[in-house]
């Protein structure tokens, strides 16, 4: 019974994971001009896998200091919770890709033209 409720916890986790990946990576495409789209794959990958070890740890220290039953409850709840900084964005309310004023074809250039940062 427990097993086959982990199971079907992790592969609901799975398909959520696959339709953020998803959706965010169509939304970047959308609005990120092409000349910068590498450099904010490369600052949200950084990011998104650099705090996995931290969080490692956390979980290892909090099931020390609390328990295994404890730390899962916590990393679910927090888990469900962390959905909560997307609802007041305009992101949910996005219903198409489109633009919604052209882009013009001069910021492109000048976007070109610039020396990048180090």
């Amino acid at each position: 019974m427990r097993a086959g409720a982990l199971a079907l916890t992790e592969f609901v986790s799975g398909v959520g994971v696959m339709l953020f990946d998803v959706n965010l990576n169509s939304l970047q495409a959308a609005v990120i001009p092409d000349g910068m789209r590498s450099r904010v794959a490369g600052a949200y990958s950084t990011i998104n896998y650099g705090i996995r070890p931290l969080g490692s740890v956390l979980g290892g220290l909090l099931a020390t200091l609390i328990g295994i039953r404890g730390t899962l409850l916590i990393a679910a709840v927090g888990g469900a919770l962390s959905l909560l900084w997307l609802l007041p964005s305009p992101i949910p309310r996005i219903r198409s890709l489109t633009p919604d004023t052209p882009v013009s074809t001069d910021s492109d250039a000048d976007m070109d033209s610039r020396p990048l940062p180090c």
